[in-house]
């Protein structure tokens, strides 16, 4: 049974205080929002079948709405919540009114974007020193300064702020900019004696953001934030640096002070925390989903991965306040939003606005008309300008509606950028839709949308009050506040709660859940035990070019298809005490290199610094850029790029682990990592592996960059697809040989150290892993068998292995069915029989001393077989992949789909969860897999 949680403060659940009321409505009841996202995947549903395509259909296609969890939406709301600023809010609502700042307000409003533009002024000189670059000539120094420019404006001024101050203007801030530009070159080219005296404006008056004091003089300009560096780490998204703190921002913290975040109003400690990442200075990103794999970008509204960058697939979040009562899908946040600020102003929550509704009762269609409500107010007639619409009383815009208001605003994010204000004070297609709309309030959380034609009317009779009161849905009827358990019962799909089984275990929270059951609960069913990454081959390249073919698509079903066949009996049977999952993430490494220009460093190949395009010919183009962006990635790894690819594929691998581990605490210490290389992938795996420590110190998660040189995890099980490895171990004239000192669960501590047996660390194709698998499709000309790499002799004395299927065949299913004709029984599926009658451990000898070892003259089978078994609990390396068989195959055909069809093979994808999945150990192999000799039933023991 889940154990309960108590929704005390050290609980997860704990309901979240409300926000400081504001004046003049203390008494306003709070409202229970609920975000949203806008996605083809369900996060909290990680067997569910939809995917993201790369086609022009799938990018065009509005994804459904979706719900957060309840956890997951109280996280949201704490961390939105905390980005309400009160000098935000001031400018705001003077801005609103088309009043200046006050005095105060004006001083403050200086300083900052005094500061904005010392803090441009100095990256944009650090930048262009670094590049050799003089950018003073110019009237603005780069494009980057534009974007920069409203970047940082945006983040301390909202859109309404900086509309109605004339020196929050854009082109101002540039210009600025490029005079404090000249003023740090003029202090830098003059001799320190010389110095602007200290006070001295670098700006031109008419720019200068700052008031003029008594004297007529102008307050020194605020010197360039001074942020302390923290540690480089990995943001999750291609090694972008980041900075981590516990809890969202708080609305006291600057950004070159931030700290961990204070607890929200009313608590006395801030045991409840949220980790998130701070990207910039006022950004906070959320985890989110039951397998932790997507954070939400706050304020900005956006869901994107964690640990991988995105590929189509980041999505619009959406906070909502205000739902369509049938159907509880939130109301457009401009709607909602003027629901919200008539709301406010009528007050119909107070038993004044009951006394009202029973007068215009009493009093007929007339009365009624009094208390119906137009959404939008009449455009003003005397204005020059109908079409430009009036400021909301409320703003829809995220920075806006964060920072400006109490929590009552609802916002939706956005994929396109906003870059100018107009585009921002555009109003949107529900806007218009709903303009002429009045709206009923029934009581402090009903609600009707009317249209002309069914609001109040005396002329018309029209009393759509009084029906509304008895009962009748006239109009569109909508509430105020989310409310799960309707949802639920619409949608007939229950939302992922805390406390319940999860479908696949979610990642551990950073939350102190000492003492709460149900949160620890949630931790300990929570810590996924094996995490498995895998490393690409050839053609990511062009996958820059044609988003379909990129490899995180195919791994997302990957995942997919693995947290489904858990579930499966055939699976659920071998699992080892303990085992909670198996995540599986891709290894990006391609994107990060630069082959065909001369890499990273842009150092030019060849004495004359020529490059791949300098001698390329124009003929067949759409070939040739074929050719170079797949089949090239191999000459180019046999060639001087070699390290780098190396380099590339390690540095991902390991960033990718970092951040696992830090998401996960305790899975460096407890976890399990499993390596998937495919093609190419695979041959650099080897590579890597023969130069790894043998055993891999714990994670040190204090260095500033992941290592470059070797896996900081260690590998337990080594998959290979499609493995070209045989022909590169023929190159090198190496073997396939275990790792000295390696003593993996149930191997001969004597074996270990046999030099007849081991290699050292150093040696190509001895690698540090407890199992390798080299599994091929039977026609897929990129493969290679491993097992004649270890003892040809051996390999030849070796029945063909398969991995085992529960499916049945072509032939098998003719034999069924004259059984059936028969009166017999169908025969069971292969791996059926071996899965459920697992054989008895087989009881060892008294194994001979490392002395005797050393000296003893062992066979050559024998020592084949030790080696495969060190290398392999089942005693050997391959497998083939069972090909459809039947007389309609054509295996010239099925070449040109083999190297890539590993992805969906569910026989795979079993075989892959068996074996990472049951207990280490020879004794717990399974009959169907263990290595057998030719013309023989008997398997090897050895």
């Amino acid at each position: 049974m889940p154990s309960p949680h108590t929704f005390g403060r050290a609980c997860r659940l704990a309901p979240i205080p409300d926000p400081e009321p504001v004046k003049g409505l203390e008494d306003i009841p709070p409202i229970k929002a609920q975000f949203f996202y806008s996605s083809p995947i369900p996060i909290d549903d990680p067997l569910s079948a939809s995917t993201i395509v790369g086609s022009a259909e799938a990018k065009s296609a509005k994804a459904p709405l979706r719900p957060f969890s309840p956890g997951d939406n109280l996280d949201l709301e704490r961390a939105w919540l905390r980005f309400a600023s009160d000098q935000a809010r001031r400018n705001h609502r003077q801005a609103q009114r088309n009043r200046s700042p006050s005095p105060s307000l004006s001083k403050e409003n200086a300083a900052k974007l005094a500061a904005i533009i010392a803090q441009l002024a100095a990256k944009h000189k650090e930048k262009h020193d670094r590049e050799g670059q003089s950018p003073f000539a110019a009237v603005v120094c780069c494009p980057e300064l534009t974007i920069d420019a409203s970047a940082e404006l945006r983040k301390e001024f909202c859109a309404v702020t900086r509309k109605y101050q004339q020196s929050l203007d854009h082109d101002k801030v540039v210009q600025g900019v490029m005079a404090e530009l000249k003023r740090l070159r003029s202090t830098s080219d003059a001799p320190q004696s010389s110095s602007l005296p200290l006070g001295t404006s670098p700006i031109p008056s008419y720019l200068d953001p700052r008031p003029v004091d008594a004297d007529g003089e102008l307050p020194p300009l605020a010197a360039p934030r001074t942020i302390t560096k923290p540690p480089v780490v990995d943001d999750g998204i291609s090694g972008k640096p980041f900075v981590r703190v516990e809890g969202a921002r708080s609305n006291n913290t600057t950004p070159e002070t931030r700290t961990p975040v204070e607890p929200a109003r009313g608590r006395s400690d801030s045991r409840i925390s949220v980790r998130v990442e701070v990207n910039d200075a006022d950004s906070v990103e959320v985890p989110v989903g039951v397998s932790r794999l997507h954070v939400v970008s706050l304020p900005v509204l956006q869901m994107k991965p964690i640990y991988w960058s995105p590929v189509n697939d980041i999505a619009v979040a959406m906070r909502a306040t205000w739902f369509y009562r049938d159907t509880m899908f939130p109301v457009e946040p401009s709607v909602a939003n003027q629901l919200e600020a008539g709301y406010r102003e009528l007050r119909p929550w107070t038993e004044t606005w009951s006394d009202e509704i029973r007068s215009a009762l009493y009093v007929g269609a007339l009365g009624e008309e009094k208390v119906s409500h137009r959404l939008w107010p009449e455009p003003d007639k005397r204005s020059k300008s109908r079409e430009v619409p009036p400021e909301p009383p409320i703003s829809s815009d995220p920075f806006c509606a964060a920072r400006c208001f109490h929590g009552e605003a609802a916002a939706e994010g956005t994929l396109k950028p906003v870059h100018s204000e107009e585009e921002a004070a555009t109003p949107l297609p529900e806007s218009r839709n709903y303009a002429s709309f009045h709206v009923i309030y029934k009581n402090a959380s009903d609600a009707f949308l009317l249209k002309p034609s069914l609001k109040p009317s005396a002329y018309y009779g029209r009393r759509p009050v009084a029906k509304i009161m008895k009962g009748v849905t006239v109009g569109i009827p909508v509430v105020r506040g989310f409310d799960l358990a309707t949802w639920e019962k619409v949608h007939k799909q229950p939302i992922l709660r805390a406390g319940t089984k999860d479908t696949v275990p979610s990642q551990t929270r950073a939350i102190p859940i000492s003492t709460c059951p149900g949160c620890q609960r949630e931790k300990e069913r929570g810590q996924v035990t094996d995490l498995v990454l895998i490393a690409h081959g050839i053609g990511q390249k062009f996958a820059e070019r044609v988003e379909s073919f990129h490899f995180t698509h195919a791994v997302n079903d990957f995942r997919r298809m693995v947290n489904a066949e858990l579930e499966t009996p055939a699976v659920k049977a071998i699992l080892r005490p303990g085992q909670n999952g198996i995540m599986v993430l891709p290894v990006n490494w391609r994107h990060l290199l630069s082959l065909e220009d001369g890499g990273p460093s842009n150092d030019k190949a060849g004495a004359d610094g020529f490059t791949l395009k300098d001698i390329e010919p124009t003929t067949i183009p759409a070939v040739r850029s074929l050719m170079s962006d797949v089949m090239f990635d191999v000459p180019f790894y046999m060639s001087r790029h070699k390290p780098k690819m190396i380099a590339a594929l390690v540095g991902e691998a390991n960033r990718v682990y970092r951040l696992w581990c830090r998401n996960n605490p305790g899975f460096a210490e407890k976890g399990r990592v499993h390596l998937i290389g495919h093609s190419l992938g695979s041959a650099m795996a080897i590579e890597v592996l023969s130069q790894q420590p043998t055993r891999v110190p714990r994670l040190d998660l204090s260095r500033p960059l992941p290592d470059t040189r070797f896996f900081e995890f260690d590998t337990t099980n080594l998959f290979l697809l499609g493995s070209p490895a045989g022909f590169f171990l023929l190159l090198e004239r190496g073997g396939l040989l275990p790792r000295r000192g390696r003593m993996k669960p149930g191997a001969d501590a004597a074996d270990t150290v046999a030099r007849d047996i081991v290699g050292e660390v150093g040696t190509y194709g001895c690698i540090a892993v407890d199992n390798i698998y080299n599994i091929l499709a039977r026609e897929d000309p990129i493969a290679y068998l491993l097992n004649g790499t270890i003892d040809p002799v051996y390999a030849v004395s070796l029945r063909e292995a398969y991995v085992p299927t529960l499916s049945t065949s072509f032939f098998k299913s003719v034999g069924d069915s004259f059984r059936s004709m028969l009166g017999a029984e169908p025969s069971p599926p292969e791996a059926a029989m071996d899965v459920v009658t697992p054989r008895k451990p087989t009881l060892m000898q008294r194994l001979p001393s490392q002395l005797e070892l050393e000296v003893h003259d062992f066979s050559r089978e024998e020592v084949a077989e030790k080696k495969a078994f060190l290398l392999n609990d089942n005693g050997q390396i391959d497998w083939y992949l069972r090909s459809g068989g039947g007389p309609l195959e054509i295996q010239y055909l099925n070449m040109l789909s083999a190297h890539t069809s590993y992805w969906t093979n569910l026989d795979l994808i079993r075989f892959l969860c068996w074996e990472v999945g049951r207990k280490p150990g020879k004794e717990h192999t399974l009959p169907a897999m263990r290595a057998m000799k030719v013309g023989t039933r008997t398997f090897v023991t050895k």
